[in-house]
């Protein structure tokens, strides 16, 4: 029975409004899962997702901001921006791209949850990556498309990272 919460839990990232969607939400709650059992597959899933973030891709990313947004949980973001500041300079404009919006979205959900710290250190990290962005010529891996993620060319790139950089401001005023 405990297994059976656990994967329900894993698949649907903790999320009980996505496990409702799919219609789990029932079955799970049957399981009767504890706090404390929640809470230990909350902090297993966020090391697992953390692993596996990539220069490749932003799935991984995309589940710890989902996570980040549903739990209110800072333990997501400080992993992205880890894995952030450590490895995207290598990363094509397009990842960069993905991960520093993901990186302001996870800020915006968070507000006011971030310690001061960490928020100082997930804006100069986005920061970085934006800049990079718009000062470099644009690099893309094979696969990578620019149009899959609503975007033209270079100047619509640089337009998506500036409206970041506005977001980024924001935050660190206060507002989202």
């Amino acid at each position: 029975m405990r297994e059976d919460a656990k994967r329900i839990f894993m698949t649907y990232g903790g999320s009980t409004i996505r496990m409702y969607q799919a219609g789990e939400y029932e079955a799970y709650k049957a399981l009767d899962a504890s706090p404390e059992d929640e809470a230990h597959w909350l902090e297993e899933l966020i090391e697992g997702l953390a692993g596996e973030l990539s220069i490749r891709g932003w799935e991984a990313v995309g589940r710890l901001e989902e996570i980040a947004k549903d739990r209110k949980d800072v333990r997501p973001l400080e992993r992205a921006i880890k894995f952030a500041a450590r490895h995207l300079m290598s990363a094509d404009s397009l990842v960069k791209l993905i991960y520093a919006e993901r990186i302001v979205a996870m800020l915006q959900a968070l507000q006011g949850r971030v310690p001061v710290p960490m928020l100082h250190e997930s804006v100069r990290t986005a920061k970085i990556l934006l800049d990079d962005i718009v000062e470099k010529p644009l690099i893309l891996d094979a696969g990578h498309d620019l149009a899959a993620h609503g975007l033209k060319d270079k100047r619509a790139l640089n337009r998506r990272a500036e409206q970041a950089i506005e977001v980024l401001k924001r935050v660190l005023d206060g507002g989202s």
